[in-house]
């Protein structure tokens, strides 16, 4: 329990799903987690390093136990848990973002009887959930009705909104006593490669939206636009990178994921890893990407790299290092970049008196978790950068409680 941002009870949920309770399990969960079915499936799962098991190499699955429960536990009994009397303090909050972090918050604070309205700027709700994760790793329907069920405690969800555009933010201001920032951190990192600015080349986030939005994955017979060619690189080696990689073989690519570390170092959740090895992903790791080669159209040709190894240096420590004459091209005619994300610093342009951090991050306040503006708080990746869906709930959960405090003095 102690590896578990969120607090979820989970010898009680194992417990009752051993009994055959999968509705009680559910319950279980749902009185700390809110996206049972989003966690079951993409969480890093911090708790199961954290087993008592993980010291003799068998750890529990409990990732794959909270998705039995949540696919598994829909009932009657489920679908009226923690139902409350919305609206019953009449004081409002906004919440501008719907992905993981936004949706905890909502539902605690209406849980707590506060009217909440989240604002989303893309059609559907769910964020990164929704448009940066593929269907055959978060089903839509799993999705759907996770945000149902936040929904029916009297949150109301507002779609295809941009705040300072489509709702003016002095409008939000006189109208909800507190607003929550929970935009996540959509937009790339920069890769500083030569080559990068070459046609064939995208950033994971956009290759991800893109292909979320034309549903090309489920389809790849049809007609549907594709970004790709034949022979994709991905360079990156978490979640993102692997999402990437295993989309674009769905897609019937021939998929290469190239990182300078360990392959058994990859910040994916293990089965993931192994999941796209077995599918047909060629992990080079090891491997430095030098160049992305061009033809004479600009578009992408190879990419040149090196072999790393480990060496000792001089005071006996191994480090990583090139291995002397060791450059190869790497076949591609499509790279994919998924080196990390950040905020986009939207807020900055209609925010002009909002503090940030000097990777582009809102500044909070440790122990409140406001912001430097009176009624504003900030939760989730925007004010992180790209991390893990269960530190994004668990980071909307506390906003919510910091909300409800101030709300209440």
């Amino acid at each position: 329990m102690q590896g578990c941002p969120i607090g979820i009870d989970i010898p009680g949920f194992i417990r009752l799903l051993r009994e055959g309770d999968a509705v009680g399990a559910l319950n279980k969960i749902k009185e700390q987690n809110v996206l049972p079915g989003v966690c079951g499936r993409i969480c890093l799962a911090p708790c199961e390093t954290a087993c008592v098991f993980n010291d003799e190499d068998a750890s529990i699955g409990i990732r794959a136990l909270e998705r039995f429960a949540a696919d598994n536990g829909r009932g009657p009994r489920e679908r009226g848990h923690n139902k409350v009397p919305p609206f019953s303090l009449n004081k409002k909050v906004a919440i501008i973002g719907s992905g993981p972090s936004g949706l905890a918050a909502a539902a605690v604070l209406a849980k707590k009887g506060f009217g909440v309205t989240v604002f989303e700027a893309l059609p559907q709700a769910g964020g990164a959930l929704r448009y940066g994760v593929p269907e055959f790793r978060l089903p839509s329907r799993v999705l759907d009705a996770e945000i149902d069920a936040i929904e029916s405690l009297g949150v109301t969800i507002q779609t295809n909104t941009i705040i300072g555009k489509t709702v003016a933010m002095d409008e939000l201001t006189s109208q909800y006593q507190a607003v929550l920032l929970a935009t996540g951190s959509g937009s790339p990192k920069p890769v500083h490669i030569p080559g990068s600015h070459l046609i064939g080349v995208y950033f994971a986030q956009e290759f991800l939206l893109r292909m979320n939005i034309l549903d090309a994955a489920s389809y790849p017979k049809t007609s549907t636009p594709s970004l790709l060619g034949s022979k994709v690189a991905v360079f990156g080696s978490g979640p993102t990178a692997f999402d990437c990689a295993r989309l674009a073989l769905r897609m019937g690519k021939k998929v290469s994921v190239v990182f300078p570390g360990l392959e058994e170092e990859v910040a994916v959740y293990p089965q993931d890893r192994k999941d796209a090895v077995d599918e047909g992903v060629k992990i080079e790791s090891l491997t430095r990407p030098l160049e992305i080669m061009a033809t004479k159209e600009h578009a992408v040709a190879g990419i040149k790299c090196e072999r790393l190894d480990f060496t000792d240096d001089a005071s006996g420590h191994w480090e990583v290092k090139a291995v002397p004459g060791s450059e190869f091209v790497l076949e591609a005619d499509t790279v994919i970049l998924a080196a990390g994300s950040k905020p986009s610093g939207a807020f900055k342009r209609f925010l002009p008196d909002l503090k940030f951090n000097d990777d582009d991050t809102v500044w909070v306040d440790a122990q409140t978790g406001k912001t430097s503006l009176d009624k504003f708080f900030a939760s989730g990746n925007v004010t992180t950068g790209a991390g893990a869906v269960v530190d994004a709930i668990a980071s909307g959960k506390r906003a919510a409680l910091a909300i409800t405090e101030h709300l209440s003095e």
